[in-house]
């Protein structure tokens, strides 16, 4: 036996694949009907092909630069967002209609962002830039695929106009028809899946920036009030991203504990701008 036949039986040997059953349903026996039959009978059917082109080309590609360069950990908090929704309802009756809360947490997180520098920056594998704006990119789905428009000063605008800025760049994104100039200048990155009822998730980083804030669902759990009695109150958890080279564990908890804080404290975020 040569080492072809010999092949031939190892992987016939592997499949539990009889001779008589290849010839049965090929009318013949050789190694092309016998990874045909392996082809039919284990692997799935494959319903069509599709090239990865375009933009899901652009954005698989960086994907995977960001997630085999940045060393990537994720830290989930929970935080209360009682005090959070109750202002936006206050917003809302002063503005046209309720605020954004992804643009609302983001306003939140720009306030720390401030106090956390190292986290409001971008790497390009030999120096980080560290910015005095802070331009949040906010993640929008879209039919044509993942976009992430920036939306620049946030932590000196109003509530009301990053919320109109945040909406028009949604939909245009929805639409395709954002520009060069939506993408560039982003030193943060804000991924919302809450409304898909996701409570964690592990955001990969936007590169060259160097940290990803999740914001997942808002639910109910019971809590015991000041006079020892259940109340339910509203929750959720937010999943920080960060690259490992540039910020340690430790710094990583206390800003994300510092988003959470304003989260929780609103009154100490300027909702209208400077």
């Amino acid at each position: 036996m040569n080492q072809d036949e010999e092949a031939l039986k190892f992987m016939m040997e592997q499949y539990d694949i009889k001779e008589e059953d290849v010839r049965k349903r090929f009318g013949k026996f050789d190694r092309e009907s016998v990874e045909r039959y392996i082809e039919e009978v284990f692997l799935p059917k494959i319903r069509e092909k599709r090239k990865i082109i375009g933009i899901r080309k652009t954005i698989a590609d960086n994907l995977y630069r960001s997630y085999s360069q940045a060393v990537h950990v994720t830290l989930n908090m929970e935080v209360s967002m009682e005090r959070l929704l109750a202002r936006r309802e206050e917003l809302a009756r002063s503005l046209e209609k309720p605020p954004s809360l992804t643009v609302m947490i983001g306003k939140a997180a720009s306030a720390a962002l401030k106090e956390f520098p190292t986290f409001n920056a971008t790497f390009d594998g030999k120096e980080i830039a560290i910015y005095d704006d802070v331009n949040i990119a906010f993640a929008v789905d879209s039919p044509f695929g993942l976009f992430t428009p920036v939306i620049r000063g946030v932590e000196r605008r109003s509530i009301d106009e990053l919320s109109r800025e945040f909406e028009d760049a949604a939909e245009r994104a929805r639409r395709g028809m954002l520009k060069e100039k939506d993408f560039v200048g982003g030193t943060f990155t804000i991924t919302n899946l809450g409304m898909f009822g996701v409570f964690t998730f592990n955001p990969i980083i936007n590169p060259p920036q160097v940290a990803i804030l999740g914001v997942n669902t808002v639910f109910e759990k019971p809590v015991r009030g000041e006079k020892n009695e259940i109340e339910w109150r509203k929750s959720s958890f937010l999943s920080l991203t960060f690259d490992h080279r540039i910020n340690d564990g430790a710094p990583a908890a206390r800003f994300l504990d510092r988003i959470k804080h304003y989260i929780e404290n609103p009154d100490e975020v300027r909702w209208s701008g400077e």
